[in-house]
């Protein structure tokens, strides 16, 4: 190139200006000299005549490669153009950002040790912040797993009076950036957020770190993201057979997400099953649905293969046998209706079921039915206890179909004597029997008669395997499916 030429002195200066802020691959960067290159080529034929014209062609040419590489390097937007049409798709909130001009550059680049720490796009709503995070090493290639987000390492997030309100993680998802996200279960009542990062060691646990100083800060304004927020009042009720009332209560809409908020009480039936705090270990499980029946999202359903979309969820006691829920969802339709249908719930309660055996006699596998669960038991063993003591603990294996949920069932042991005793869980969980279009059909299964690994009850400080043992489930995750109810939202 003829450097003699005021155009490709410009052209020079706005190239290394673009690559201040730019990190620039090989092939990009030579196609950006071969293309000057060609037009000067063209110049020295025909200097004069075709001087303006080469000027003209070489910007729009030095324009197209640098768009050309923000669309397909800058990691977010070349995400959204791969996925622009699924409704599910975990960029959605971000191109909606970007479609009101929501997308803030913070401009950060950030060199140490050899390795350059990039972010040009973020992301604040009072949804959440996302961050856009590269990691570029000597040869100018994007590193994706040389950063932790571990001690010493820390991206906090804090509002406008300096409190920290949450910090952010790798949601991972794509080889092309570090997707940094921080999920707010209350919506942000602030007009900024700062963003600060404290990175100081690179590296995987299983190789030498690098220590170094990569501390980034920026602030994003939120008072335009906060005239995005919507709010709209929701209606409708609904009290099952077995006791709890469900009522629909708001939906707010913010860029990057939506919240659906409803309530639920106990009367004092149902109450009477839960005493004490056990009422408060509810689920619900739901969907929304297009007015032609297609799938939008699925909260804890039992379908096989569901559409989810959950960004965070939270509950909370607000009164006795009355909580309240939240849910921000990345996508929920804006422009159409759709509908909220109940699959059920679940209540941990009392039970009391009881599983009595003499291990002596169990040569074969025996059934038990509890409350619509089957439980197996498959044999019993006397084994070194997990605790690291030395003592012994008796184990019994078991197999199970399970119709009510598992998260917080509790089982105690009594021995021929009548000693009562603790029994912690050990092994796996998976749904079985669920179909794609069904969000209630399916059960839980304990252990995996495929690979013949049942699961354990292990009993502490049982050290003897006893004439007669007694397995006692004293509370149950007890799930209910009550006849469908849906609300339509407008």
């Amino acid at each position: 190139m003829n450097y003699h030429d005021p155009v490709d002195r410009e052209l020079k200066q706005l190239l290394q200006s673009k690559a201040q802020d730019l990190v620039i691959p090989d092939n990009v960067q030579l196609a950006v000299e071969s293309t000057l290159s060609s037009l000067c080529k063209q110049n020295m034929k025909k200097r004069k005549p075709l001087k303006r014209w080469r000027g003209a062609a070489a910007v729009i040419a030095l324009i197209f490669v640098l768009g050309t590489v923000s669309i397909f390097t800058v990691p977010t937007f070349a995400e959204m153009i791969r996925s622009l049409f699924a409704k599910d798709n975990s960029d959605i909130g971000l191109l909606r950002a970007q479609e009101l001009g929501l997308v803030h550059d913070p401009h950060i680049k950030v060199k140490d040790k050899g390795y350059t720490l990039v972010i040009d796009e973020a992301v604040a709503d009072p949804t959440q912040v996302t961050v856009a995070l590269q990691l570029f090493d000597k040869k100018g290639k994007h590193d994706r797993d040389k950063l932790l987000l571990v001690d010493p390492n820390k991206i906090t997030i804090r509002d406008d009076k300096g409190n920290e309100v949450g910090s952010m993680y790798d949601m991972g998802r794509t080889n092309d950036f570090y997707y940094m996200v921080a999920f707010f279960s209350e919506p942000l009542q602030t007009d900024k957020v700062t963003i600060e990062g404290n990175i100081g060691t690179l590296g995987q646990r299983k190789e030498p770190s690098i220590e170094g100083n990569w501390d980034f800060s920026f602030y994003i304004d939120m008072k335009e993201a906060n005239k995005q927020t919507k709010l709209k009042e929701l209606s409708g009720s609904y009290t099952t057979p077995h006791g709890m009332t469900i009522t629909l209560k708001r939906l707010t809409r913010m860029v990057q997400g939506v919240r659906f908020e409803l309530e639920t009480e106990l009367d004092d039936e149902a109450l009477a099953r839960s005493p004490g705090d056990l009422w408060e270990k509810q689920m619900l499980s739901f969907h929304f649905e297009t007015i032609r029946g297609e799938e939008i999202h699925s909260m804890n359903p039992r379908k096989l293969g569901y559409m989810d979309s959950l960004m965070t969820s939270d509950h909370r006691v607000i009164a006795n046998g009355k909580m309240r829920w939240s849910y921000t969802f990345k996508y929920l339709p804006e422009h159409e209706p759709y509908r909220f249908v109940l699959d059920g719930y679940s209540v941990v309660e009392e039970d009391g079921s009881r599983v009595s055996f003499k291990p002596s006699e169990l040569t074969e596998p025996k059934t038990f039915n509890i409350l619509n669960d089957t439980v197996e038991l498959v044999g019993t063993s006397l084994e070194e206890s997990q605790s690291g003591d030395g003592t012994s603990e008796t184990v019994v294996l078991i197999y199970g179909e399970m119709e009510n949920e598992m998260r917080h069932e509790g089982w105690k042991a009594y021995d021929s004597a009548g000693k009562r005793y603790d029994v912690n869980i050990r092994g796996s969980y998976s749904n079985i029997n669920t179909l794609p279009d069904n969000w209630r059909e399916g059960l839980i299964s304990i252990g995996d008669r495929n690979t013949q690994q049942p699961n354990e009850f292990r009993i502490p400080g049982l050290d003897q395997i006893p004439e007669e043992l007694i397995l006692v489930r004293e509370v149950v995750d007890k799930r209910y499916i009550d006849p469908e109810w849906s609300v339509l939202i407008e």
